[in-house]
């Protein structure tokens, strides 16, 4: 599409470049001629003829000028404006494409899918992946190798997280935070995300066999779900800007993915509602959140739930 629309461009251009041309060597050559020939004429009369023959086509080559300049103009400006399009395309496609899987990002680069630019109350799940004991894996792995079992384990996360249409928010560290709800919005968002859940606990297990098989620990990871509302919308400075979701839901989620153990999943009561006539759910001892005056009640996915 865009190398057709190119050929079709640089076709009219050459065509009005042609045609300018020859327009300029017609009028050039026919008004010289008459200058020249001409002595007992007055300018005018050199310039425009004295006859219709010599008359209309010279006007007709003043005219041809100014459809002509008035068509390379326009070519021009469509060429800009096409050009700079593409250049905003490029830009939201690549931001987006970090966020959201590819057929969203696409949607949003369309106007199919619209992304408030301010901020807006939405009802959205938020889950939280961190890594079990990572501060004492940095100490005895080098640098080098963290960042590229990061990156790894990420490929694979965030691959599970855009199967399930999850939108990945940040990443903080050996943390990630996803959001269901937020641009996109699904009538099973809650479930969406412990599916996901499930699905990453489970692909940790061939993951770590891989590690563990090459000499390298195995990565445990802890879970946390939450579900209410939150305001979502771009937040940052006017140079860089990010879509993000913010609100107690999001710090609750944080707070339940601290207290989870490694290979726990816990949820809350909230997300426990919607999902509990789907997955089996394990009760836990209410937790005490920092911020919360009251206990939570929280529930486990248990690990039988991925087979």
């Amino acid at each position: 599409m865009g190398t057709n629309r190119k050929f079709r461009v640089g076709l009219t251009d050459k065509m009005v470049l042609i045609g300018i041309g020859l327009a300029a060597v017609y009028w050039i050559l026919d008004t010289i001629l008459s200058v020249f020939i001409s002595y007992d004429l007055n300018m005018t009369t050199r310039l425009f003829g004295t006859e219709n023959e010599q008359i209309f086509p010279r006007i007709i080559v003043i005219c041809l000028f100014v459809i002509f300049g008035s068509h390379s103009q326009f070519t021009i400006n469509e060429r800009k404006k096409a050009e700079e399009k593409s250049k905003k395309e490029t830009a939201t496609r690549e931001r987006f494409q970090r966020l959201l899987s590819p057929d969203l990002a696409e949607m949003v680069v369309s106007g199919a899918l619209n992304v408030e630019k301010g901020g807006t109350n939405r009802v959205a799940t938020v889950m939280f992946v961190d890594i079990r004991d990572f501060t004492a894996m940095s100490e005895d792995i080098p640098a080098a190798e963290i960042l590229q079992m990061l990156n790894e384990y990420y490929e694979k996360i965030v691959d599970i997280v855009f199967t399930h249409e999850g939108t990945v928010d940040k990443f903080i560290g050996d943390a990630i935070m996803v959001i269901w709800g937020a641009p996109v919005a699904h009538d099973d968002d809650p479930a969406r995300a412990v599916r996901a859940a499930i699905d990453i606990r489970r692909e940790l297990v061939d993951f770590n066999k891989q590690r563990v098989s090459v000499g390298k620990r195995e990565i445990k990871i802890g879970v946390g779900i939450n579900t209410g509302k939150v305001v979502a919308g771009y937040i940052g400075s006017s140079q860089t800007m990010s879509y993000s979701v913010v609100g107690d839901t999001v710090n609750t989620a944080a707070r339940l993915c601290s207290a989870a153990k490694a290979g726990e999943i816990i949820i809350s009561e909230i997300t426990h509602t919607k999902i509990k006539d789907l997955f089996p759910t394990k009760g836990l001892e209410p937790i005490k959140a920092k911020g919360k005056h009251n206990l939570l009640k929280v529930y486990n996915i248990p690990v039988t739930t991925d087979a």
